[in-house]
């Protein structure tokens, strides 16, 4: 049986992937979900629920830069029916700032957020599945911007640049051991974070103007891709960052051009 341990899960991204996961699923399937608060967790159990009935869902709400946090919930999971042999870190924060207007407070909690709480929970879960000697697959998200300069971005980017350097050492380390590691790197995606960013029609269009592919990206974007790494249909894929940006780090398209009649 297929179990899933998805952090952040009451985020865009984490609930998209929960959706998507259990709509693909042929056989019953555990999900574990983590997320800060209980109270949203319980909300999303119930809607997921409504979509496989069948499904063992489990919620645990836990602050996940906490080593002592982590620990717990891993002790927690090991003793489950189902201790997950699949991992999505979801779990992010962001900050838009420039450099010297940046606090090293805000700096702290960006690396906090995104590189540490990595870190421990991606630790936590090859630690598990090296006593169960089995392998697994892990997944978790970085960013554009820590593959390409994007002005007033220097805390985040730094900090989802580590998650991407985790993710490559890791997957280096355990891949004789069947633990496969890799990484989604997302452009701007509709969310309760980006939203103060795309507030307006005028936002989004501006925002979505840098983008190639003319739009900014939906949490269903980036959870098609997390759901296909921890699947066995990725079993030859390892420590890859792979984006899902509209092509925006990679591809400068001609300026649009207005011709006249």
């Amino acid at each position: 049986m297929q179990s899933i341990l998805i952090t952040g899960a009451t985020g865009a991204i984490g609930s998209a992937l929960a959706q998507q996961v259990l709509q693909q699923a042929t056989a019953p399937i555990h999900l574990h979900l983590v997320a800060r608060q209980a109270e949203p967790l319980a909300a999303l159990s119930v809607q997921l629920a409504a979509v496989q009935p069948a499904a063992h869902i489990a919620t645990y709400s836990a602050d996940l830069t906490q080593e002592s946090a982590v620990q717990s919930l891993f002790d927690t999971l090991a003793a489950s029916a189902a201790p997950p042999t699949a991992l999505a870190h979801c779990v992010g924060s962001t900050v838009i700032k420039p450099l010297h207007l940046t606090a090293l407070a805000d700096f702290m909690a960006q690396y906090e957020q995104n590189t540490v709480s990595a870190f421990l929970v991606l630790k936590a879960f090859v630690a598990q599945r090296l006593k169960a000697k089995q392998g697994g697959s892990a997944a978790l998200v970085s960013s554009v911007v820590a593959h390409a300069g994007f002005a007033n971005h220097e805390a985040v980017a730094a900090a989802k640049a580590g998650v991407a350097a985790l993710v490559q050492s890791a997957a280096a380390t355990y891949a004789d051991r069947g633990i496969r590691v890799n990484a989604v790197s997302p452009a701007l995606t509709r969310s309760n974070l980006t939203a103060r960013f795309i507030a307006t029609p005028e936002a989004e269009a501006r925002s979505a103007s840098m983008i190639p592919l003319g739009r900014i990206g939906e949490p269903a974007d980036i959870a098609a891709l997390l759901a296909f790494l921890l699947s066995d249909h990725s079993a030859f894929i390892t420590g890859q960052v792979i984006p899902v940006d509209g092509g925006q780090a990679q591809l400068k398209p001609l300026p649009k051009m207005t011709v006249s009649k």
